[in-house]
């Protein structure tokens, strides 16, 4: 079936009809028995499923922020959503509860505005699937929403800020994570490759409430290309960085920018004041002694050029054979 067809079989009366039930029947826990859907590879064919698109009530600002209120919302509780095949379908705004997810093929799909609590989703595919601006990391009474086994290769991963979610061998690969903030997050066994821009990876213990997550295991970075990547709160032992020529690991981070700074002193041309403000800035906040950091020469010649790359190379290099020694 083509791509175009995956739509057209549900956009019948008849069609329309049969995907309301299937949509009533996932939302009650009920089989799909009965229905003549078919399968594909295994899996219950509900390939380019439309799920209603939520009326929106109204929309306001708060806070500097447009908050847009919505109506008729679908909302899985305690469900359990396992070998569907839902590739191509439209799926925004679908909002789990303490549901599981397991062994289903979202490829193409339209995931934006999900928001999960306390569910877990595993051994499923999300290629080219657009989660765009979706909660998939939230904290509720100390319940995460857990990961595993994903495939999130060239998918829309850009949710903005994802909150003390488990990650465990899921690959990122090919995914748009531009402004991503993975906040308190575990990640294990998990895969990286092409642009990672713009992303802060914080595993600081930023409260009592919200303990520090373990420390990034088996991660794999090797193929990806940093540009304003920050790791804040990991020693990234068990870390694979990309092999890149611009790039350098930085022990002891906090130690290494209170020497940098220190050495710094009194300097007043250009590049050593604004290698001073960088450093003071990353002394902000909490932080772990053991926390490692990685210098990016290309992130620092688009702030300052070469003079200040030449400049943090030296200061730096200089701060961390002092703190290592």
């Amino acid at each position: 079936m083509t791509s175009a067809g995956l739509g057209d079989r549900w956009r019948t009366s008849e069609g329309q009809a049969l995907a309301e039930e299937v949509v009533a029947r996932l939302v009650a826990g009920r089989g799909l028995d009965g229905l003549g859907l078919g399968w594909h590879k295994g899996r219950v064919d509900l390939r380019g499923l439309p799920v209603p698109i939520p009326a929106r009530l109204r929309r306001f600002e708060s806070l500097g922020w447009f908050v847009e209120v919505l109506g008729d919302l679908i909302t899985f509780r305690g469900a359990q959503l396992r070998g569907l095949d839902l590739s191509g379908a439209q799926l925004q705004s679908l909002r789990f509860f303490g549901s599981q997810i397991e062994d289903c093929r979202l490829d193409g799909a339209n995931c934006q505005d999900w928001r999960l609590w306390d569910s877990e989703v595993s051994d499923c595919v999300f290629s080219r699937a657009s989660l765009r601006d979706a909660a998939v990391g939230t904290w509720h009474e100390g319940l995460q929403n857990r990961w595993r086994r994903v495939d999130f290769t060239k998918s829309d991963f850009r949710v903005g800020t994802c909150w003390e979610a488990v990650f465990e061998d899921c690959d990122f690969s090919g995914a748009k994570v531009t402004g991503v903030k993975f906040s308190q997050c575990t990640l294990t066994c998990c895969r990286f490759a092409g642009a990672v821009r713009d992303v802060l990876f914080d595993g600081r213990d930023l409260s009592p409430e919200r303990p520090a997550p373990p420390q990034m295991s088996k991660v794999d970075f090797s193929t990806a290309e940093f540009r304003d990547v920050e790791f804040r709160g990991y020693d990234l032992e068990d870390v694979t960085l990309p092999d890149d020529p611009d790039l350098r690991l930085l022990r002891r981070a906090r130690c290494v920018a209170r020497r940098a700074v220190q050495a710094l002193g009194g300097c007043e041309d250009t590049p050593s004041r604004m290698l001073r403000a960088i450093l003071e800035n990353r002394l902000r906040g909490p932080g772990d002694e053991r926390e490692a950091e990685i210098f990016n020469r290309r992130d620092y010649r688009e702030i300052g050029g070469e003079e200040l790359v030449d400049l943090a190379d030296d200061v730096l290099g200089r701060a961390e054979a002092e703190c290592l020694g």
